[in-house]
């Protein structure tokens, strides 16, 4: 069924397109940037980093590290997501037929 395959695939790009984007901020982040851009992905990376701060921060304080894993665990967290994603469309696909 293309049509639902079509969904999927979207569904698939975009959580791509937001692991890529949470790789070019943490990069960028290490050369400390003051310019627009950077800003700018921050605003569009941070609803789908927030979620796992909680879990960094304590972390963080457990290890006494100064080191932020929000990053490392949102592109876990958007992975498991889509394999999940991909699950669901093999599952919905295997009804239908």
């Amino acid at each position: 069924m293309p049509g639902l395959y079509t969904v999927f695939r979207t569904g698939s790009i975009f959580l791509y397109v937001i692991r890529t984007a949470i790789l070019v901020y943490c990069v960028l982040s290490w050369f400390q940037p003051r310019f627009k851009a950077f800003f700018m992905l921050r605003q569009f990376i941070m609803p789908f980093i927030s979620p796992f701060q909680a879990l960094s921060l304590k972390l963080m304080r457990f290890f006494r590290a100064p080191i932020d894993f929000t990053c490392w665990f949102a592109l876990i967290g958007l992975t498991i997501l889509d394999r999940v994603w991909w699950y669901l469309y093999h599952l919905l696909r295997g009804l239908m037929y």
